[in-house]
């Protein structure tokens, strides 16, 4: 009866805790942009993207080394190597600040900085936290930075202040700071090695695993979240702040897919094939259907945050709702193909659509418009997945189902932005 008793309120907190953080995170960069005009959000929203890719490679792969290190061959004693990785990050974030308040960087670099800094510090002691039973705990530390963002939004519209960007940067810049003498007075707390031992003994080790993931997480992420950097390079920072309020729109995808998939973790991922199949469809299905119900609301809130500018594009939201379950289906298909041990080859053919897709914009850049791009990344998202299941089905997992409600997907894309008025 106490352990049912402690379960539930185990489940009632990952919950509460996950509504907070999600919910923050889904709300805060929407109401963001009544504060700035389209290019400032534009700016920020691909700073936000550009240091998210670049924190990929600056968490150096920790975030899925942890758990194997501490979880699968529990190693404790490497605990501290994972904290002292904040100190270097904390001198060089002291290094970048002083930089940025001597005016040797620039607004725009400043912000990627700050993003790709901040969140491999966040991803990182999330995985510890997430782990180590914390869970709850690992959602608040993965949103940190928008709880950053929404103090900015109290604060500009308490006091009506219009430097709100600037504003974001120096909280930024504080938050940034905090983490890393936070990392710093847990690895004091914690350390019973010396520094020169754990980069002998430990580091060396660590990396050398957490190499590939590294190179598997840049080829994902930049397939599936490289969207505002190109945009601003072919289009510009205002079409960048456009898609980005739609995209935050269709962002509802990420809360529910974000949430079966710490609920129900094991269930999905140790399910024999036939079961995965109608697992993997309910998911993709459920976040179709999550999207358009947020697209009713759509003209209504692009009005309101636009400020009456006619800006208001269902049909790119149309597109970019057909797309988000195949984001989904590359997400789940992703842990899967890791577990199989197929990591490699999923790079190989994955990294080589990453490498085409800039080539296809680049030959069609003067017909380039936000419709088209999204559509063009819809398709491309459509075959990146196809190839995951086909590699998945070489070791005996057949996602007939998913296929299908793939290619539906894409041809509905196709259908809508060539056909909707």
């Amino acid at each position: 009866m106490q352990n049912k008793m402690g379960m539930l309120k185990k489940i009632e907190q990952n919950l509460l805790f996950f509504a907070l953080a999600k919910g923050v995170a889904f709300l805060a960069p929407i109401f963001f942009l009544k504060f700035v005009s389209l290019e400032e959000y534009g700016v920020v929203e691909f700073s936000y993207a550009f240091g998210s890719m670049t924190a990929v490679i600056a968490s150096l792969g920790l975030t899925g080394a942890y758990p194997y290190f501490v979880l699968k061959r529990q190693e404790y004693e490497k605990r501290q190597a994972f904290l002292f990785y904040g100190i270097p990050v904390l001198i060089l974030s002291v290094v970048f600040c002083l930089m940025r308040w001597s005016g040797f960087l620039n607004e725009q670099v400043s912000l990627i900085i700050l993003f790709t800094l901040i969140f491999a510090l966040q991803r990182v002691y999330s995985s510890i936290l997430k782990s180590e039973g914390e869970g709850y705990l690992g959602v608040l530390f993965d949103g940190g930075y928008y709880f950053v963002l929404t103090a900015v939004i109290l604060i500009v519209w308490a006091f009506h202040l219009t430097q709100a960007v600037a504003l974001l940067e120096v909280m930024m810049q504080v938050y940034l700071l905090g983490l890393g003498g936070f990392y710093l007075w847990k690895f004091l707390h914690m350390h019973t090695k010396s520094i020169q031992s754990i980069i002998r003994d430990d580091c060396g080790e660590i990396l050398r695993f957490s190499f590939h993931m590294i190179v598997s997480g840049i080829v994902i992420y930049w397939l599936t979240s490289c969207a505002r950097i190109y945009i601003k390079y072919f289009m510009g920072y205002e079409q960048v702040g456009i898609y980005s309020l739609y995209y935050r729109f269709a962002g509802i995808a990420v809360i529910i897919y974000l949430f079966i998939y710490i609920a129900f973790f094991q269930k999905i991922y140790m399910a024999e094939s036939r079961k995965m199949d109608r697992y993997y469809l309910a998911v993709m299905v459920l976040v179709f259907c999550g999207c358009l119900a947020c697209f009713f609301f759509a003209p209504i809130l692009s009005r309101f945050f636009f400020g009456g500018a006619n800006v208001e594009n269902t049909r790119l939201f149309l597109l970019l709702i057909f797309q988000m379950p195949l984001w989904v289906g590359i997400s789940l298909c992703e842990g899967v193909v890791s577990r199989e041990n197929m990591v490699r080859q999923m790079n190989f053919r994955i990294g080589t659509l990453v490498l085409i897709f800039p080539l296809v914009l680049y030959i069609i850049r003067e017909y380039l418009s936000l419709e088209l791009f999204a559509l063009f990344n819809g398709v491309f998202f459509a075959i990146a997945f196809g190839l995951q299941i086909w590699l998945l089905s070489r070791k005996g997992i057949v996602l007939q189902k998913c296929f299908w409600f793939a290619l539906a997907l894409m041809i509905g894309s196709i259908i809508i932005y060539f056909v909707y008025f």
